[in-house]
């Protein structure tokens, strides 16, 4: 009887630790997996984004946006939005933002309109979160 309760015990014990074991190697693999996927469809997002916004011929006649990235981390610190005077076609003084928790924002030194910032974004059809992802991963990609 005693040799039957153990045999059990161990039996157990092998099935459970082989399990656990199985279920660490395809987690693993699965998380792999979700990461390379999840940077995939970034990228595919991220070229759509490009075309779309090449395809509104975005470029000087309007407007400019200058985005100042620092090292370590790379990530978008400042933005410098020049806009074109609709009748003379002439740049206008530069507005100045800063980002903060992913968002852009007026700065607290420098000349800024939040304003025109968000009319141009409603122009280009995106977010400040979703313009601010583009240009990091741009910046990235052709370093």
């Amino acid at each position: 009887m005693k040799r039957i309760i153990i045999l059990v015990l161990t039996l157990t014990s092998i099935l459970g630790l082989s399990a656990c074991g199985s279920t660490g190697d395809t987690s693993k693999k699965e998380t792999a997996i979700s990461t390379e996927d999840s940077s995939i469809k970034k990228d595919k997002k991220m070229n759509q984004m490009k075309e779309d916004l090449e395809e509104k011929e975005i470029d000087d006649d309007y407007f400019k946006m200058t985005f100042d990235v620092r090292n370590d981390p790379d990530e978008v610190r400042k933005i410098i939005l020049e806009l074109n005077g609709n009748i003379s076609g002439k740049s206008k003084e530069p507005l100045y933002y800063e980002v903060s928790k992913g968002r852009i924002v007026e700065s607290s030194l420098d000349n800024t309109s939040i304003n025109d910032m968000a009319k141009v974004l409603k122009s280009l059809d995106y977010s400040d979160k979703e313009i601010l992802e583009f240009a990091q991963w741009y910046y990235n990609n052709n370093k």
